[in-house]
């Protein structure tokens, strides 16, 4: 029988403890209570399966999640399967290891660097910490809702500490890149054909440059593509 033990008031954390025959289980209220190293390794599993999903998402071994009767594995996966089923909500800044971290406050001024490292990272969940040391870095300044972050120093610098950040976090930061880069697709041929329609930019885009064009459009739509599978694979159907 579920029972609640516990409640932390804590500014960004509520966790349930609930006994479950001889173990105790914490079952994670929110998304922002999964870190984003315990997801990566349930992905990284080949082939897994609810009992994977249970075991990195509780934190518990084969033999732990044994002990579980049968009808509370059903709670818990309907429980894990609704926590992910809902919409992930944009997340500009977070708190980890008492350090605020903020979202790129302006992607109009991003780098060239920083969009490389963006576009070869967030399509693949193995990398996806690397892709979020691109996308936050520690806040420097700070006054009302506006801040400043530390300047791009690489990937590597961050990586490390972004496996630990919340997945409410990650998966909030792909859903609006996923948008951002959806926006942009659709209306760079818009403006490239009205753009195209002066003789003058048809003299400045040769063909070298209309190359490059095309391979950054393919380039976002094999993005786009891959951003979308990510979306759709949160967990196992089962």
């Amino acid at each position: 029988m579920l029972k609640r033990v516990a409640l932390y008031k804590a500014a960004f954390f509520l966790f349930i403890k609930k006994h479950f025959m001889q173990i105790e289980v914490t079952i994670p209220s929110s998304l922002k209570e999964v870190s984003l190293k315990d997801y990566q390794k349930f992905l990284l599993i080949e082939n897994p399966n609810k009992d994977d999903l249970l075991k990195c998402i509780l934190n518990i071994n084969t033999k732990e999640l044994g002990k579980i009767k049968d009808k509370d594995v059903d709670y818990l996966t309907t429980h894990i399967d609704k926590l992910f089923n809902q919409d992930h909500k944009f997340i500009p800044t977070f708190t980890l290891d008492g350090t605020l971290y903020g979202f790129i406050p302006n992607l109009d001024e991003i780098t060239y660097g920083e969009n490389k490292d963006i576009t070869s990272y967030i399509n693949e969940w193995g990398n996806m910490h690397k892709a979020m040391a691109v996308l936050f870095r520690p806040i420097k300044q700070k006054q009302g809702s506006k801040y400043l972050i530390h300047e791009y120093e690489g990937s590597h610098k961050y990586s490390e500490v972004m496996k630990k950040m919340p997945l409410s976090v990650v998966l909030g930061a792909m859903v609006f890149f996923y948008n951002l880069t959806n926006a942009l697709l659709k209306s760079m041929p818009n403006y490239l054909d009205s753009q195209l329609k002066t003789e003058q930019m048809r003299e400045v885009v040769s063909q070298e440059n209309g190359e490059v064009i095309q391979n950054y459009i393919l380039l976002l739509k094999a993005t786009l593509q891959d951003l979308k599978k990510l979306q759709n694979f949160h967990y196992i159907n089962v």
